[in-house]
C-alpha cells in the first residue's frame, strides 16, 4: 500500500468512526446541534470554527494535524464531507442517509462503482429539469480547482436534499471522504470521470 492509499483510508476510517458517533447518540437533541455546528462552519477557515474542534480532532489520526498551523489535505477532506454530511442530514428524524457499503450487504458491483455521482443521479429523474440539472453537475465537474469544485457540490446537494425528501439517497459518506481527499491533488481526473459515469448511467 502507497503512502497515499494509506493517506485514504485514514481518511475514509475517521469519516465512517465519527458518523458513527453522530448516529448512536441517543439524544436527538444533542445531535441536532452537532450537525447544525457543523453547518455553521461552512466556508469559515477552520481557526474560527472552535466550536467542531473538541469532537472533530479528538477523531483523527494525530497525523491529520499540520504542526505549521494549516489545514492538511486529510483534515479538509473529512471536515468538508461531515458538513456534507450535515446538510444532506438536516431535518432528518428518522432513517439517516449513511450506507457504509465496505460492510453492506452490495453486490461487489456497487462496492465498486457506487460514488457520490451514483446519489446526485437522482437529480436526472425529472425529465423536465434534466437539462438544468446537467448543467449544474458539469460545472462542477469541470471546476478548475478543489474550492470551486467543493462549493458547487455543496450546491447540488441542496438540491439533492430538497428534490428527494421523500426519497433520501443513500450515500457512503466514508467513500466521499476518500474521493474529496484525492480531487485535492493534479492527478484528480479519475475521481472526476468516476462521479461522471455514475451520474450519467442508465439506471438498472
Amino acid at each position: 500500500m502507497t503512502e497515499n492509499q494509506s493517506k485514504t483510508v485514514e481518511v475514509s476510517n475517521a469519516v465512517s468512526k465519527i458518523i458513527k458517533q453522530f448516529i448512536e447518540i441517543a439524544d436527538a437533541s444533542s445531535n441536532r446541534a452537532m450537525l447544525a455546528q457543523l453547518r455553521h462552519t461552512i466556508g469559515k477557515p477552520l481557526s474560527q470554527s472552535v466550536e467542531i474542534w473538541p469532537w472533530i480532532l479528538s477523531n483523527v489520526p494525530v497525523s491529520f494535524i499540520n504542526k505549521y498551523g494549516e489545514v492538511s489535505y486529510q483534515l479538509r477532506a473529512v471536515i468538508n464531507t461531515l458538513q456534507i454530511y450535515a446538510l444532506y442530514e438536516q431535518g432528518v428524524r428518522e432513517k439517516s442517509s449513511y450506507k457504509d457499503l465496505n460492510k453492506s450487504e452490495d453486490s461487489e458491483n456497487e462496492k465498486s462503482y457506487n460514488n457520490m455521482g451514483t446519489a446526485l443521479r437522482a437529480l436526472r429523474s425529472d425529465e423536465g429539469v434534466r437539462v438544468a440539472m446537467d448543467r449544474r453537475f458539469s460545472v462542477m465537474i469541470t471546476a478548475s480547482d478543489y474550492e470551486s469544485f467543493y462549493y458547487y457540490l455543496r450546491q447540488l446537494v441542496r438540491l439533492l436534499k430538497s428534490r428527494t425528501k421523500e426519497n433520501q439517497q443513500a450515500i457512503d459518506y466514508s467513500k466521499l471522504a476518500r474521493d474529496l481527499y484525492l480531487l485535492q491533488f493534479e492527478d484528480s481526473e479519475k475521481i472526476r470521470l468516476s462521479w461522471a459515469q455514475e451520474y450519467y448511467r442508465l439506471s438498472k
